[in-house]
């Protein structure tokens, strides 16, 4: 769904995990580009709502077409304004704000430029991933230290014991990374598509 370049993400369309009507998909990180939440919609018949504080020129909620819904708000580990003045809320926030406290959410896709780190933690930990088909999530990666990885890893880790399983993984070749000492340009985005069944 969306663009094949950066923008882009792979939903799972196997018959127990497809999107079905009524459907509900959720779209974290948008930055003007709204091509997969536009496809997802149009091929699923899926209400998509669309999460993005940094785009200061759009209007703080409106819907972009009869089946998505745009909001100025971010997603993070708390709710809370951030020094950007950008509104940030939890996922149980933003689900309860949206009355969906109950509702199955088929796509979870995130492209939140690091603040899926803290906002992850609290989606396991709180039991809200429960009634999450897929989850698509770019991870950011910034330092190569063992004090850093280490517990990006064990969050993975909890999104597998928690019934998710990887169905796709993919370097973002738009996060370019030059290591020292290393002959090839590496990435630092890795866009990682879990499903549960």
């Amino acid at each position: 769904m969306g663009k094949v370049s950066d923008g882009g993400w792979e939903v799972c369309d196997d018959p127990d995990v497809r999107p079905r009507e009524p459907c509900i998909i959720y779209s974290f990180g948008i930055n003007n580009d709204f091509s997969f939440d536009d496809d997802a919609a149009a091929m699923y018949g899926c209400h998509v709502y669309s999460f993005d504080p940094s785009m200061t020129k759009a209007k703080d909620q409106y819907d972009r077409s009869p089946k998505v819904h745009f909001y100025k708000i971010g997603l993070d580990g708390r709710t809370y304004v951030n020094i950007k003045k950008w509104p940030l809320f939890t996922f149980q926030a933003i689900r309860k704000k949206l009355g969906h406290q109950n509702a199955t959410i088929d796509v979870i896709k995130m492209d939140i430029e690091s603040s899926e780190w803290a906002a992850l933690p609290v989606m396991v930990d709180s039991g809200q991933l429960s009634g999450v088909k897929q989850l698509l999530v770019e991870y950011h990666v910034q330092l190569q230290t063992r004090n850093y990885v280490l517990p990006k890893l064990r969050l993975m880790q909890k999104l597998e014991v928690a019934g998710f399983k990887r169905f796709y993984v993919h370097k973002n070749p738009v996060c370019k990374l030059k290591v020292k000492g290393m002959p090839i340009e590496r990435t630092k985005c890795y866009e990682v598509h879990y499903l549960k069944r």
